[in-house]
């Protein structure tokens, strides 16, 4: 990669648009639906050509999956997610929780792969018939200390498939049709529409000021707004809340507020007890349900008690934006919270 710079400070690889502007071309090429969205762009292809030529010729699963050199028929052999690169071969340049990701990934998908050389050795009938991990991604942030959300951002980065695809192709080889992947596919694909309706609403308020999927230490905030010290979290509902990403935040940023977006239909304020929402009904009566929960959560100790707030429009709650002055103000976030 070209790293000399002209004479006006530029580099072939500066990035001088968009929300990656003044970062760098590997910032970049982990973002791939970014990077898919760049490709479809006709300006993008006829003034940046070479940029254009980096993003589409980059292929990040490379780094990770080694050929099958051997002649056996045998799926155990020759499946390509059970001849990935050991960690000390990896020639990528990775930080410590990214090792960790990699390290927990590498041994998830062979203890995948000893349970079926353990069936096949066992003769059972269908050696391809073995039930899914559950709790692994619990079980990844208990043991490496490090947030499930940059577990699945090192995924998505290197394009590796998480373990329900490989569940899927496993049992597919066996005959069997998996739904778990499918339902992944789904809840992933839920949560990107809902985070992207978001997105909008935040940017025309915030502007540039917004940040997305803003990487700060070992959290990767959903939205984050520093000028009014927030961080945003999407959320499709409210079982979604997780108490330990919760405490981490606070934890990383302690002078933060945060604050939880719900669905489509509702803002929650945690340092002032509001629920702002366009559909009161539903909260309140998910507020009453609580004494009735086998488990309640903390965080659903904490609802019981918070004030729900009804809106005609969720966008009033984060104030007036660049383009709409008189807005009514009276419930925007940044009179709640400072």
């Amino acid at each position: 990669m070209d790293n000399q710079p002209c004479t006006d400070g530029l580099r072939r690889e500066s990035i001088t648009w968009g929300r990656y502007k003044d970062q760098t071309l590997h910032e970049v090429l982990r973002d791939r639906s970014y990077c898919a969205w760049l490709l479809k762009q006709d300006w993008f292809r006829e003034s940046y050509e070479y940029l254009h030529n980096r993003v589409r010729d980059y292929d990040p699963k490379v780094f990770f999956l080694r050929p099958y050199e051997g002649d056996s028929e045998d799926f155990v052999d020759r499946y390509q997610y059970f001849n990935l690169v050991p960690l000390a071969e990896l020639r990528l340049d990775v930080v410590d929780q990214e090792r960790a990701c990699y390290d927990y990934y590498l041994r998830s998908v062979a203890a995948l792969k000893q349970k079926i050389q353990e069936r096949v050795d066992g003769c059972e009938v269908n050696p391809f018939d073995i039930k899914a991990p559950t709790g692994w991604l619990k079980r990844f942030e208990t043991e490496s200390g490090v947030s499930r959300d940059v577990f699945k951002t090192f995924l998505a980065a290197h394009e590796l498939p998480n373990l329900p695809y490989i569940i899927e192709d496993i049992k597919k080889e066996g005959g069997i049709e998996y739904k778990g992947a499918r339902s992944f596919i789904i809840a992933k694909a839920n949560s990107v529409a809902q985070e992207q309706w978001w997105e909008e609403i935040l940017r025309r308020r915030y502007g540039e000021d917004l940040g997305v999927q803003f990487k700060f230490e070992n959290c990767v905030f959903d939205f984050v707004v520093i000028p009014t010290n927030t961080v945003f979290e999407a959320k499709l509902g409210l079982k979604d809340f997780n108490q330990k990403q919760y405490a981490k935040y606070r934890t990383v940023l302690d002078k933060y507020r945060v604050v939880y977006l719900i669905a489509r239909d509702a803002v929650i304020v945690m340092e002032r007890g509001h629920i702002y929402t366009t559909n009161p009904d539903a909260y309140r009566q998910y507020q009453h349900g609580i004494e009735d929960f086998v488990r309640p959560t903390p965080f659903d100790d904490l609802l019981k008690i918070f004030e729900v707030v009804e809106v005609d429009n969720l966008e009033t709650v984060f104030g007036p934006g660049p383009e709409n002055e008189k807005v009514d103000s009276k419930n925007k976030i940044e009179t709640e919270t400072t």
